[in-house]
């Protein structure tokens, strides 16, 4: 079964996400800050982490580089979730083209639509899959 660590300050956003991932089968941890998100990433060693943008303190962009820069923690991919819709509001950057900077492996807004989210889950969890298979 695959591990999932949602990291989401919102209790109900985070239990809803939470709902949508079990009802596909898969094994939910959750966080609701950057220092808790370290610490399940290193210990739950989840197969992909689902990151919210705006977390108490530190951001989830401050995570997700943290979570790089980590041995432990590098290979595992990464959602965003944002309540700012990346489109709408002018976000002039891409995974392909940016994505050395940005250390994230998809968008996703909130709140998530179950297809979409489950589709990028599982895309991103068989594109891991793949790339540990080639080592």
């Amino acid at each position: 079964m695959k591990k999932i660590l949602i990291v989401e300050d919102d209790v109900d956003m985070a239990e809803a996400t939470k709902l949508i991932l079990e009802s596909k089968k898969y094994e939910v941890a959750l966080a609701v800050d950057y220092e808790e998100g370290i610490k399940k990433a290193k210990t739950a060693k989840p197969d992909l982490i689902i990151l919210d943008v705006m977390l108490p303190g530190k951001t989830g962009f401050d995570l997700a580089y943290k979570l790089k820069e980590d041995n432990a923690t590098r290979c595992i991919p990464v959602i965003m979730l944002t309540a700012i819709n990346v489109e709408q509001a002018g976000f002039d950057a891409s995974l392909k083209i940016d994505g050395k900077y940005l250390p994230v492996d998809e968008f996703i807004d909130k709140p998530a639509q179950p297809g979409d989210l489950i589709k990028k889950v599982e895309r991103l969890l068989l594109k891991a899959a793949r790339k540990s298979e080639k080592k």
